[in-house]
């Protein structure tokens, strides 16, 4: 895809109120017409040509930091964007990488608490070991779950995408645990991934944004401890609607696990199954929740039945043209 058409999708997503489902809805018109800008004023009346004109400009900016940072783009009107990202409601316009895009092909999310115990951090640890041999771990490179899933002492695993929620010139934009991570990633071959300009920095709100791109990205998730309330549920909110198995750590012989307020969110899972996504992510209709599968991670052969689950399950709706619904 040509600069110039990069540029328009940037400066519609810039536009108050074009959101990124918005877009989504008209994506067959604003293919058709991405060199167009009258055609693309007839979108909304919120687009206007002048706006228009001025976050193009604007783009070309963002343009110019990408290239001085050795960061790549990828619209949602390109062939390759990511398939099942466009799965999502509101997929991100435009994906900014860093690193091995090849990683993009087999993702699956590991997911917690950022508050985790000393028992989360190893299941965390020796799940993430185990699927990033084959897989690429994806998560927000943030402190607790995510930072224990991927990385073992002072290195990180290999095949590991790093979320950002802010933007990929992330020693301006990020926390300093994220900073530290992403230096770990991209040295071990690894991705950076974010939605946003390479200098817009995190935010309150961007985190949870993020999250739906994790849930979008993966195969399938895995969330190894949060409470009821944690912010995994954002996560798995995302990931509801979407026909891809969904997996939970249990550990009935260890007593924190059946106790703690740090596994109830697990075990309302395991308990109640789509209800329990319903009751954790404030979603009002059963009929939203597509996951397919909620698979109990608790021994290694738990690990190979998740993974035939993913090749499986995904295989029968792919061949259904995505109708298994």
């Amino acid at each position: 895809m040509s600069t110039v058409e990069t540029k328009y999708i940037i400066a519609l997503s810039q536009i108050k109120g074009i959101g990124s489902a918005f877009i989504k809805k008209h994506l067959g018109f604003i293919k058709q017409n991405i060199l167009n800008k009258e055609k693309l004023c007839e979108l909304s009346s919120k687009i206007d040509l002048d706006d228009l004109e001025e976050y193009f400009n604007n783009a070309s900016y963002i343009m110019a930091d990408c290239e001085k940072y050795n960061i790549s783009t990828v619209s949602i009107i390109e062939d390759n964007y990511p398939s099942l990202l466009l799965e999502i409601k509101d997929p991100p316009p435009i994906l900014y990488l860093k690193g091995n895009k090849d990683l993009l092909e087999k993702a699956i999310a590991i997911i917690g608490s950022r508050k985790s115990t000393d028992l989360g951090n190893k299941i965390a640890n020796k799940v993430g070991e185990y699927f990033s041999k084959k897989w690429a771990i994806c998560n927000g490179l943030v402190d607790g779950i995510d930072k224990n899933s991927i990385s073992n002492n002072k290195d990180v695993f290999p095949n590991v995408i790093g979320v950002l929620s802010g933007g990929l010139n992330f020693h301006k934009t990020s926390s300093k645990i994220t900073i530290d991570l992403a230096d770990k990633v991209l040295r071990n071959n690894g991705l950076l991934a974010s939605e946003y300009e390479p200098n817009k920095k995190e935010d309150q709100f961007s985190g949870s944004k993020a999250s739906r791109i994790q849930a979008g990205l993966s195969n399938s998730l895995i969330l190894i401890q949060s409470s009821k309330n944690g912010g995994s549920k954002y996560t798995i909110k995302a990931f509801s609607p979407l026909h891809r198995p969904l997996a939970v750590v249990e550990f009935n012989s260890n007593s924190e696990y059946l106790t703690s307020e740090s596994f109830d969110g697990n075990r309302l899972l395991i308990e109640k199954g789509k209800q329990g996504i319903m009751e954790m992510c404030d979603l009002k209709k059963m009929e939203i929740i597509k996951v397919f599968k909620i698979i109990k991670l608790e021994k290694s052969a738990d690990y190979k039945a998740l993974e035939q689950e993913i090749t499986t399950g995904n295989n029968v709706y792919r061949s259904l043209g995505g109708q298994l619904f």
